[in-house]
């Protein structure tokens, strides 16, 4: 895992950390800037920036949490970090698919004998398209994709001959 350690100045000078999260918005270098987890007194928070290099690192720090009216204890110290550097770590941006619990709610058409078009016009149908509508693009997306196994099969009769 590629790291680099920037002074508390490099840091300061790319935003980090933000007076405020709303600051990634109007921020070059400041990509994004998240909570990781709520200590007792402190916040641990993560920001990403975009350094001189070109890349992307991430840089854990603490920040004050607020709680209004609260009492919430006093400000971190160098907002939790030790010495005059501080080590961040190289990060890209990927999509991630969470899985996630929701009610079942059963289709018309759930049964023993479920088809790939009626499980595909579910799905469908779940992003808010009228059923006559989702059984259509249903429909024609697996004849495309019909159509692309054919074109497969058909170039690997030619390419390696009949039968092999």
């Amino acid at each position: 895992m590629p790291t680099r350690d920037f002074t508390r100045d490099e840091l300061a000078a790319l935003g980090v950390p933000p007076d405020s999260p709303e600051d990634v918005r109007w921020s070059e270098t400041l990509l994004a800037d998240e909570p990781i987890a709520t200590l007792k007194y402190t916040q641990k928070r993560r920001a990403v920036v975009l350094a001189d290099d070109e890349r992307t690192y991430a840089v854990e720090y603490e920040a004050p949490i607020d709680a209004g009216d609260h009492e919430t204890g006093p400000a971190p110290d160098g907002h939790g970090w030790h010495g005059d550097t501080v080590q961040a770590v190289q990060v890209i941006r990927r999509p991630v698919v969470v899985d996630q619990w929701t009610p079942y709610v059963p289709a018309f058409h759930d049964g023993p004998d479920r088809s790939v078009l009626q499980e595909l016009t579910e799905i469908y149908e779940e992003g808010g398209l009228r059923t006559r509508d989702a059984r259509q693009n249903a429909a024609e997306l697996l004849a495309r994709h019909a159509a692309e196994l054919g074109a497969t099969a058909q170039h690997l009769v030619v390419e390696r001959g009949p039968g092999r």
